[in-house]
């Protein structure tokens, strides 16, 4: 009885530290904006720009801390191979058929002789299933299909894990176009001899990069995939939603894989590890093949659905029982995607306020400002930069496509963040594979096109107003202004040419003979 009212104890300390710690940006924001607001009119958007300053420092606190621990990261040493059996599963909801049967070959290949492999196809195209179906047939897989999306992928990986799960030791997750090595089990198999480990995650690759966007978005996961993956390993590592591998018991425990988050892989990684579960990520070169989004209408897609996800995640996370450094990762998520929607929003319209309108918006001295802010600025970006040296081809070209990538989906995320605040559901969407569209929706960048031009005519008026003011303090002002204006600038012409750039002709898919599979 004494143990169980401790037990109670702790997870009440823990659930007050971890909501302590959600509310401080909130708490820190309010007091700054209270102290330096200028008028009721402009309340908003004093807050705004208080907010990204503080949402930036804790996103900034979070990372240095987790490239601490990164640095002492080694993937830990693998050996013989423990007698688990292993159920692959291949997850597909209307992709191209030819993309899935090389993947489903890769795996099969990566399985023998220690499981089965099974399609789990919610495609609603009958011809695409009446073909998947065949190839099934035809090379010794199991074909799953349900007549209702329930969960979505969550609910397919459920509902085949309560049909076979009594067989298996563990379940491995692949997208249909997330290919494995043939000896990815023979190095992953290894970190399960460790009980307390129940799910190992494999980096991603992105392989097929035919056009800006998909360069970019392969540029925007090498700080997390060499980064903070690797510093969240053993403690707070969490699945990506494919090159994952689980321990069938633990997901029976925690009830399954969650249905109540469209990115049910972060969501169970949160279950998992409430019950202190060890969580590995082996950063090995396990995954031969990956497509990215092609075109910015696939990018956005696949950005709305992971920034709703995590928006949603927020209410479950309070409630969870994590320890404060575990808290703070999954934490710092939710605060990445706030940043990089409704608060960079915030900082576009500041400068233009103030510079096209000439209203003030915080009361505080610009010189202190600059020199407070900017070296905390170069830190940032140097310590981010330093962080991110020798890991694969990133560099300043990876740095700016990076950025100009994360430009362009700020639209997207603060359209999911507003629908997660008004409790509206988005429907799920897998992010196009095998697409060639040559896509150029200007209606996708409309929005990017108006705040550039707004942008520049605010830098221009602003400098007509430096040339013109008496004061010191106001041409410091007008001069942080101007410079916050125009760094933004190239990141959202660049977002901009990337739309409109043509997807390159990339090599001919080959197409791997079934045969092999046999």
């Amino acid at each position: 009885m004494r143990e169980e009212v401790s037990r109670y104890r702790r997870r009440c300390e823990l659930k007050v530290d971890n909501i302590l710690l959600a509310l401080s940006p909130l708490i820190v924001s309010i007091i700054l904006t209270t102290f330096t607001y200028v008028s009721l009119t402009t309340l908003w958007l004093a807050f705004g720009v208080w907010s990204s300053m503080v949402v930036g420092a804790f996103v900034f606190m979070n990372y240095a801390m987790v490239y601490r621990r990164s640095r002492v990261y080694t993937p830990e040493i693998v050996g013989e191979l423990p007698k688990l059996k292993v159920a692959s599963f291949v997850t597909s909801f209307n992709e191209d058929p030819n993309i899935v049967k090389s993947t489903l070959v890769s795996v099969k290949l990566a399985t023998d002789g220690l499981g089965k492999v099974f399609l789990l196809d919610d495609s609603t195209n009958p011809e695409i299933r009446k073909e998947l179906e065949k190839f099934c047939r035809e090379n010794g897989i199991e074909y799953f299909h349900r007549d209702n999306r329930r969960g979505f992928k969550g609910g397919a990986i459920n509902d085949a894990l309560k049909k076979v799960g009594d067989e298996f030791d563990l379940v491995a997750i692949f997208d249909a176009d997330q290919r494995p090595v043939e000896d990815f089990f023979k190095q992953v198999l290894p970190y399960f001899k460790d009980p307390k480990v129940v799910m190992v995650q494999i980096p991603q690759e992105y392989s097929e990069t035919y056009s800006k966007i998909s360069r970019g978005a392969r540029y925007q996961q090498e700080p997390f995939l060499r980064v903070i993956m690797p510093g969240r390993s053993g403690t707070s590592a969490f699945s990506l939603g494919s090159g994952s591998v689980f321990r069938v018991s633990a997901l029976k425990e925690v009830g399954y894989f969650a249905e109540f988050s469209i990115t049910e892989d972060a969501a169970t990684s949160i279950l998992l590890h409430e019950r202190g579960y060890r969580t590995v990520y082996a950063d090995a070169s396990l995954i031969w093949y990956g497509e990215p989004p092609e075109d910015l209408p696939s990018y956005l897609t696949q950005q709305s659905r992971w920034s709703f996800g995590y928006f949603q995640l927020f209410g479950r996370l309070l409630r969870s029982n994590l320890g404060l450094s575990v808290f703070f990762d999954y934490y710092s998520g939710f605060l990445y995607w706030l940043k990089e929607g409704p608060v960079t929003l915030m900082e576009f319209v500041a400068p233009m306020v103030f510079l096209i309108l000439r209203v003030p918006i915080v009361k505080i001295n610009p010189f202190l400002y600059a020199m407070l802010y900017f070296p905390y600025l170069l830190v940032t970006i140097a310590l981010f930069s330093f962080s991110v040296r020798g890991k694969g081809e990133y560099g300043m070209k990876g740095f700016f496509y990076h950025q100009v990538v994360e430009y362009l989906s700020f639209v997207a995320i603060t359209g999911s963040f507003i629908s997660w605040l008004m409790r509206r559901k988005i429907p799920f969407k897998v992010t196009p594979k095998g697409v060639r569209r040559n896509s150029r929706n200007l209606r996708l960048i409309w929005m990017h096109i108006l705040v550039t031009l707004l942008l520049v005519i605010s830098a221009i008026l602003g400098m007509l107003w430096f040339l013109q003011a008496s004061s010191a303090n106001l041409r410091y002002a007008i001069a942080i202004n101007v410079f916050w204006a125009l760094y933004q600038v190239p990141f959202l012409l660049g977002g901009i040419l990337f739309a409109l750039s043509p997807i390159e002709e990339g090599r001919e898919y080959v197409r791997v003979d079934a045969e092999r599979s046999g």
